[in-house]
């Protein structure tokens, strides 16, 4: 352990570490077990059915309310894209290319500062 001068910090570590030790062999052996699988399983079970539930009510609820669902605005979102892909490709199509700008025309600058061309 560690020193008892007054290292709490040293102390507290010793005393998570072996907390901690502790902690996962008894979670190793618990979760080993067969009744401990079976349970996790039934919990899952119970779960997804009460979301499937919920997200059931919620669709009802958004229906009674004239709203769109999640799903409803992911297919406008699907469609608006598609539209806005046929909208580029129709406006290339009929825009004339545009000449080539001005900066990729202008010539390569190859002369260096006194300095540098000599460092190189």
């Amino acid at each position: 352990m560690a020193e008892a001068t007054g290292d709490l910090f040293g102390i507290w570590r010793t005393l998570m570490q072996q907390w901690e030790t502790q902690t996962n062999a008894a979670i190793t052996e618990i979760s080993g077990k067969e009744e401990f699988s079976r349970e996790m399983n039934r919990s899952m079970a119970v779960t997804l059915r009460l979301q499937a539930a919920f997200n059931e009510a919620v669709e009802k609820a958004l229906t009674t309310f004239n709203m769109p669902s999640k799903d409803d605005v992911a297919r406008v979102a699907e469609r608006v894209a598609a539209v806005e892909m046929k909208l580029d490709a129709l406006l290339a199509a009929v825009t004339p290319p545009t000449p080539a700008s001005p900066s990729a025309t202008r010539a390569r600058r190859t002369r260096r500062p006194p300095g540098e061309a000599q460092a190189k």
